[in-house]
């Protein structure tokens, strides 16, 4: 039988998993590319320094990642969309940096009902550093547990998920009085990634061109990149200098995450609280933030014929 594994990043359930949450991020040398001997001491010295700051951000979002219980709901959306009278595809999810693991939820499965397992990252665009450490960790457990792998390659260009997004900016606009400009948002990754071959941004900025190409003619659009962490350059434009940008062409700013499938501290906090503080205390009058997919029925339904196409 073939099994659908569904990963995202994770997130701790509550501020006590924020340390460990953290560590393993950092202990992962697809986000911290050193020699392992100084990897690791260097993970448990930023988890712990890190711990206070985040463990305040994710109070102020409820106290834990909502990201799983997201993810939950959309796998079983999705294992409904994928029952046929033949028998049904076994539908799982994991967290690569949290529980379930990859590891885990592919240790659970049953040997003798389990040939090959159909990797699904859930990220509409391919990081070579996030999606290439989810596809060589499920390359690793399966090796050893003699499953084959298939892994689906990265769909965020794909026309039925450019047309839900569509779908939530039209919606949004319709609230709007007048003018407005749209920003999309993208989680940002090193130039140095980048320099090697990366071509992630590549990726966002078409589909951001294929949304933008579709707005009213009077609704001006950009780019920009949130989250970079650390003293090295990103990717640009940094989501508040273009935030600063816009405050002086618009009043009326609608923002359009296109790098999360679930809500999680990147949009809840990042975005919600302080892009929305950013913008205010530059002069915008009205900021609004597009909605991400979470459990829409729409989303699952796309998921679902991605995964039918390879099966």
């Amino acid at each position: 039988m073939k099994t659908i594994l569904l990963v995202n990043m994770g997130g701790p359930s509550d501020t006590n998993e924020i340390r460990g949450y953290l560590k393993a991020i950092f202990s992962d040398s697809a986000i911290l590319p050193l020699p392992g001997l100084i990897r690791k001491p260097l993970a448990r010295y930023i988890s712990g320094k890190r711990e206070p700051k985040v463990a305040a951000r994710y109070d102020m979002i409820g106290g834990g990642s909502p990201l799983r219980a997201w993810t939950e709901k959309l796998r079983n959306l999705v294992a409904d969309e994928l029952k046929n009278p033949r028998g049904n595809l076994g539908v799982v999810h994991a967290f690569r940096y949290s529980s379930p693991t990859i590891e885990t939820a592919i240790n659970d499965l049953n040997p003798a009902e389990i040939d090959e397992i159909i990797l699904l990252p859930l990220f509409p665009h391919r990081t070579n550093a996030m999606t290439g450490s989810i596809e060589k960790e499920a390359a690793r457990v399966c090796e050893r547990r003699n499953i084959r792998l298939k892994s689906i390659p990265s769909w965020g260009n794909r026309e039925d998920i450019i047309s839900i997004w569509h779908d939530y900016i039209r919606e949004e606009m319709k609230k709007t009085d007048g003018d407005c400009f749209v920003l999309f948002v993208a989680h940002g990754i090193p130039l140095r990634n980048v320099n090697r071959g990366d071509d992630y941004p590549e990726r966002v900025r078409e589909t951001v061109k294929a949304l933008g190409e579709r707005l009213p003619s009077n609704a001006g659009w950009s780019l920009a990149f949130q989250s970079r962490v650390g003293p090295v350059k990103w990717t640009a434009p940094y989501l508040e200098n273009e935030i600063l940008r816009i405050s002086k062409i618009s009043k009326n700013l609608l923002m359009m995450p296109v790098s999360f499938v679930s809500d999680c501290l990147e949009t809840l906090y990042d975005l919600d609280i302080v892009a929305v503080k950013t913008a205010h205390n530059a002069g915008i009058e009205r900021v609004r933030r597009i909605r991400v997919f979470n459990d829409d029925p729409r989303f699952a339904r796309e998921l679902a014929a991605i995964v039918s196409e390879v099966i």
